[in-house]
């Protein structure tokens, strides 16, 4: 049993790697409640306030977080500061039974690992193209950790050595209270939630709708609902232009992210998610489906272990504008269907992605890193 574990995050908002610490941190208090439990993360922000409600030690740490923009701008002065980084990771996961690393982008952490004897889990929720791929891989590798991903897709993304232990555990979130009813609407009412930037898909599912009939647009209505990263403010302009340009006030509304988007999914008859790169695992699917709504879904990363096509929801093409738009008039003209796909769609959010699956599944790996099988 671990008498103290030490977490480590990459985020300080409330999207999805982020709720899934607080699952992850929640599950390990509670089965371990005399445990001593540290969190460590990059900034102050809502993240930290939540985690605080769970255990009392959560700090602010300068952490050497990889972003995807320091790929570029690395210089040797940033490896002697990265050096010194792991050097101290290094003393402070010694005085701890195990650390969990939350996420692959933690570098002096996940690099730190390797001169640690103590048990370590990296928990990774990042899917790398290019020379990326070959970079995280290495690390994962070197670092000689417990590997758990977020996605059999995710798996796919990493060359691991044969001999490295890691588990597919699939994300979960809390069940609704109570079933969110299913309402008449007037119009075909479709949400997407996300951050916005270049990949979450806004803007195809805005050339979507922009490409629908006029009679048909008249009885749509369409959520986005999310924010930037920083102040990478120019998305959110650029959909507000495109919203103009395409002629779609009247249909369109943007809302800022929300930490409990409940009254949105109440409001939704169809939830949208076409990410035009793979989503690492689809979060907001299996919030849809617990909120017993359908999912239109682009077919690729994790969204295709998590939705059914046909069943609780629609997969689209990834990237194609045509195909989410003949997806949206296949709902439009049979308004049943995304009911029906809504109560499988629950169905199968409470066998699979109900989050005590999730809870349950990390504890016992952390579990098992203590006492191992014998024989």
């Amino acid at each position: 049993m671990p008498e103290s574990i030490l977490f480590v995050h990459q985020g300080f908002e409330l999207y999805g790697s982020d709720r899934t610490l607080v699952q992850s941190v929640n599950a390990a208090a509670v089965r371990w409640p005399n445990a001593r439990i540290t969190v460590l993360l990059p900034n102050d922000g809502a993240l930290r306030s939540v985690l605080q409600s769970v255990v009392a030690d959560v700090r602010i740490v300068n952490l050497a977080i990889l972003r995807k923009s320091h790929l570029k701008t690395m210089k040797m002065r940033d490896a002697v500061g990265l050096l010194k980084k792991i050097l101290e990771a290094r003393r402070t996961m010694q005085t701890y039974d195990m650390t969990y690393i939350n996420t692959a982008v933690v570098m002096d952490y996940i690099l730190a690992a390797c001169a640690v004897s103590r048990p370590r889990i990296v928990h990774v929720h990042e899917i790398p193209t290019g020379p990326a791929k070959a970079l995280f891989s290495a690390i994962l590798a070197l670092s000689r950790s417990f590997v758990v991903f977020n996605s059999r897709a995710t798996g796919r993304s990493y060359w691991l050595p044969p001999w490295q232990r890691n588990a597919v555990v699939w994300n979960g979130v809390a069940a609704p209270l109570e079933p969110v009813p299913e309402e008449a609407h007037a119009r075909l009412n479709l949400l997407l939630i996300g951050r916005f930037n270049s990949w979450k898909g806004q803007s195809i599912l805005l050339k979507a709708v922009a490409q629908l009939p006029a009679e048909v647009r008249a009885q749509l209505s369409v959520r986005l609902v999310g924010s930037v990263f920083g102040d990478q403010d120019h998305f959110t302009d650029k959909l507000a232009r495109t919203i103009a340009d395409q002629n779609l006030s009247n249909v369109v509304e943007m809302f800022p992210f929300t930490s409990d988007p409940s009254r949105h999914y109440s409001w939704a008859d169809v939830v949208v998610v076409p990410s035009t790169k793979p989503e690492p695992f689809g979060l907001v699917a299996i919030e849809a489906m617990a909120a017993g709504r359908s999912v239109i879904a682009a077919d690729h990363g994790g969204l295709s272990e998590i939705v059914v096509n046909g069943v609780t929801g629609t997969f689209v093409v990834p990237g194609s504008v045509e195909s989410l738009a003949s997806a949206i008039m296949a709902y439009f003209h049979d308004p049943a269907r995304a009911a029906a796909e809504g109560i499988a769609g629950r169905e199968r959010f409470k066998a699979q992605f109900e989050e005590t699956h999730y809870k349950l599944k990390i504890t016992n790996i952390i579990a098992e890193l203590f006492e191992p099988k014998l024989g």
